[in-house]
């Protein structure tokens, strides 16, 4: 068995990969069932390309029975994404027996295709190996993998829908921009919805006879998925609460939609009340902290988290985390105005008014000004 340069990056992915998974399963720190998720999604892509290494490396060829067990298994993928997202923002998540029935297709398609191959005998299943390796295999089972694509996209859509709910709604209760955004969360479910697209084209393209196209974009692919294996492997060593789950209290409560049409609050009240959270945030600056939330803000202003959201919503138009984080940009281009010591950094302004994201502060700061706070600086000199 001879082994190419792809075919080390093949087994260095392989090699992360159930690394982190044990990682995952054996981490104590966090949210039990999110660990055990996300290491399962490992699991089942550790073992999908195992089969399909061991099967392009001809190794089945004398073990012809024991082939294409791994194949279905991206079946398990999508809904491992989707029920990992819901386990991160929904705080008493637990996996049911409604859970479970996300893995049916896989256990109809497993279960089938099992039975199928084994009692083919030796003969047929020596035959089955060579179609796939020569990448001539029939249109239905191109199908069949349109069925495998289309099933993971569905779950990709869903978690990545779930996300956006919950943008709409923590922008509303939460002034962190990590906490508000997930960013790593958004980026893990478009990496493989881009991975799904390319190993859809790849397969097209085989099945229209450009069978050397084929594993040139499987290497391709492969580099791919080491490069994001890599990231997230160096992330959990870092910060393993990012597989963990959030164990925060008001995550269900940031969830819901506002609903203010039951609101009894006349437009003098609103007023008043901007007129109270605007002397508050001049006199106390409580937007310096960095988790400040909205909960924590109508605490200190004696009024329901609701009807404060109401009225940053409607008499500002902005969001809680917007407003808040405009008095935190305001504050920033004071200090970087006016500085009482000159040689005051871009990165202690941030830590100063409140931010702990260099990439977030950059982002909100040069959303509201035009530019970036080095830029800004340096027109202050």
């Amino acid at each position: 068995m001879q082994f190419d340069l792809t075919d080390i990056l093949f087994l260095f992915v392989l090699f992360l990969l159930l690394f982190i998974t044990i990682f995952l399963f054996t981490s104590d720190k966090g949210k039990r069932i999110s660990n055990i998720l996300i290491g399962s999604f490992f699991l089942a892509l550790f073992l999908n390309l195992t089969d399909s290494f061991l099967l392009l490396k001809h190794f089945y060829f004398s073990f012809p029975a024991f082939a294409l067990w791994g194949s279905n298994l991206l079946f398990v993928c999508g809904p491992l994404i989707f029920l990992y997202t819901k386990s991160v923002l929904y705080k008493d998540f637990r996996f049911t027996v409604r859970n479970s029935l996300h893995f049916l297709p896989f256990i109809i398609f497993f279960s089938a295709l099992e039975i199928s191959y084994l009692s083919a005998g030796h003969q047929r299943q020596m035959e089955i190996l060579t179609t796939i390796t020569e990448r001539k295999t029939p249109g239905t089972v191109y199908l069949a993998s349109l069925v495998v694509y289309v099933h993971f996209v569905i779950y990709l859509y869903s978690a990545s829908r779930l996300l956006i709910q919950y943008r709409k709604a923590a922008s509303n209760h939460f002034s962190n921009a990590q906490r508000a955004t997930l960013g790593w969360l958004q980026t893990t479910i478009e990496f493989f919805f881009i991975i799904i697209l390319i190993s859809a084209t790849n397969s097209y393209l085989s099945f229209q006879l450009l069978n050397h196209a084929y594993f040139f974009v499987f290497s391709i692919m492969v580099f791919l998925l080491l490069l994001f294996v890599m990231v997230a492997f160096f992330k959990a060593l870092r910060n393993p609460q990012i597989f963990s789950g959030w164990d925060e209290k008001q995550i269900e409560e940031a969830l819901k939609p506002a609903k203010y049409a039951s609101s009894q609050l006349n437009e003098t009240q609103k007023r008043q009340i901007l007129d109270r959270l605007q002397l508050h945030m001049k006199a106390s600056k409580p937007y310096l902290e960095p988790e400040l939330t909205l909960d924590e803000l109508a605490a200190q202003l004696s009024l329901k988290p609701k009807i404060l959201s109401q009225v940053i919503n409607e008499l500002l138009n902005q969001s809680f985390f917007e407003c808040i984080n405009s008095y935190r940009i305001d504050e920033a281009k004071r200090l970087l105005t006016h500085p009482k010591d000159k040689k005051i950094t871009v990165l202690e302004v941030m830590y100063e008014v409140g931010f702990n994201s260099k990439s977030s502060f950059n982002t909100i700061f040069k959303k509201q000004t035009g530019i970036t706070p080095s830029e800004f600086k340096r027109q202050y000199p």
